[in-house]
């Protein structure tokens, strides 16, 4: 497969995965609780399709271009822990919904970082 349609699958997965965690810390932030979001299943099955595309268009796109020959980059490493993060995030709006301004900021911020060392690609 063409590495633009692994990358094209690892946007789509962000857009999803920030989509619904989007959703989520809304409603927390509007006082909205566990058990009183009708889109919680909606939501989370949004997100854990994301994190799915992500790792998919993302090591496919590593394997399309060569660059897993010689092992993950240091960079790479470094993507898996935000996106890892970024993962955990989606327990904050649902268990702890006073967590979920933080969220609403921290989120952008590693999508931001993450974007960053995919261009820059710095180690």
């Amino acid at each position: 497969m063409s590495p633009d349609v692994y990358k094209l699958i690892h946007v789509a997965g962000i857009l999803l995965v920030f989509l619904s965690l989007g959703g989520l810390a809304l409603h927390g932030i509007n006082g909205g609780t566990r058990d009183s979001n009708g889109a919680r299943r909606l939501t989370t099955t949004t997100y854990g399709i994301g994190l799915f595309l992500i790792l998919l268009g993302g090591f496919g796109w590593l394997g399309a271009v060569g660059m897993m020959s010689a092992g993950m980059p240091a960079w790479t490493w470094a993507k898996l822990g935000i996106w890892m993060a970024v993962g955990a995030l989606l327990a904050l709006p649902t268990v702890k919904p006073e967590f979920s301004r933080l969220v609403w900021i921290v989120a952008p911020l590693l999508g931001v970082l993450g974007a960053w060392l995919a261009r820059a690609k710095p180690f």
